[in-house]
């Protein structure tokens, strides 16, 4: 082998794909110290340095050979990850950003942040801050802790979804609805759809809510489910609001937003001695549906007026 074969041995070696960078980098660089020691010795003269090049050409095709074999058995043994959901929102500092990827058997843990993520099948996912998730597959993941709300126009209520605790699992039935755990309680409260959930255990148990229903179950005594209702424009809804659902306003009419308005915070809008087809213009992505329709209502000189269940809009 020549020096110039040499050269391209070791070049090959530094650019094998499917080995981290950090090692091909190490393995190349002392190669070729030695080659390199090899030349210096063959100018010096002695008669070893032939023997020192065959054996250092031998050593980097070793390398050569097995890099590959590690590089087969990287991409034979480890499969593809599984794409179940991107990240759609983000209202905080966090590790996660928008239009990250989201893979089956990943861990969140939201930290300060509020999220959004829509799933591979369309359904919405939006978890609160200090909440912690695993996704198993696609179509199910596992509440560790915290406060997740699925949402879902009515084309895909009847996607599956589970959602696992050690206290009971929920299944998607319904479009819209939330879901609190913390150890020693399950909480789920539905605003538009129904939901069913089955005590953990004992799979002859299933209670379904409706909405302005929510079900409650205590690890202190796991065997009842306790029923309650709640409002669709509850105080315990408003983290949501953080992360709404994306609007292109621009071109759109009134009363589309005013919908739109009315899904991201259940309260219910009367709109006096306006027209709901006075087209907007503009852009409210950042804002909460709040402060959208503050910034609407004054481009197009409404005024407003909040009630905690209602809001009643009018011309100035």
């Amino acid at each position: 082998m020549n020096d110039e074969e040499m050269e391209k041995t070791l070049r090959a070696l530094r650019d094998r794909p499917g080995v981290p960078k950090e090692r091909r980098e190490a393995a190349f660089e002392r190669v070729r110290a030695e080659w390199q020691a090899g030349l210096a010795s063959r100018e010096s003269g002695r008669n070893a340095a032939p023997r020192r090049r065959w054996m250092l050409a031998a050593a980097a095709s070793v390398l050569i050979v097995a890099f590959s074999g590690l590089s087969l058995w990287v991409y034979r043994d480890s499969p593809p990850r599984v794409v179940v959901a991107t990240v759609t929102a983000v209202h905080g500092d966090g590790s996660l950003r928008v239009d990250d990827l989201v893979h089956a058997e990943q861990r969140i843990k939201s930290g300060a942040t509020t999220l959004s993520m829509t799933l591979a099948s369309g359904l919405v996912v939006r978890v609160a801050p200090d909440s912690a998730l695993t996704f198993i597959e696609a179509d199910r993941f596992e509440l560790e802790r915290g406060r997740i709300f699925i949402d879902s126009n009515p084309a895909r209520s009847k996607d599956p979804l589970l959602v696992k605790t050690a206290l009971g699992e929920v299944s998607h039935v319904g479009t819209r609805y939330f879901v609190e755990y913390d150890q020693k309680r399950l909480s789920v409260a539905v605003r538009e759809g129904m939901i069913a959930l089955q005590q953990a255990d004992d799979f002859r148990s299933r209670a379904t809510a409706t909405a302005g229903e929510q079900l409650n179950l205590s690890s202190s005594r796991p065997e009842r489910v306790e029923r309650t209702t709640v409002s669709a424009a509850d105080t315990r809804w408003r983290w949501i609001e953080m992360v709404p659902s994306p609007l292109d306003i621009d071109g759109l009419s009134l009363g589309v937003f005013l919908e739109w308005y009315e899904q991201e915070t259940g309260r219910r809008v009367t709109l006096r001695d306006a027209s709901p087809e006075t087209t907007l213009s503009g852009n409210i992505a950042g804002l909460s549906p709040d402060d959208a329709l503050d910034a609407i209502a004054l481009a197009v000189e409404l005024d407003v007026n909040r009630g905690s269940e209602s809001v009643v809009i009018g011309k100035r």
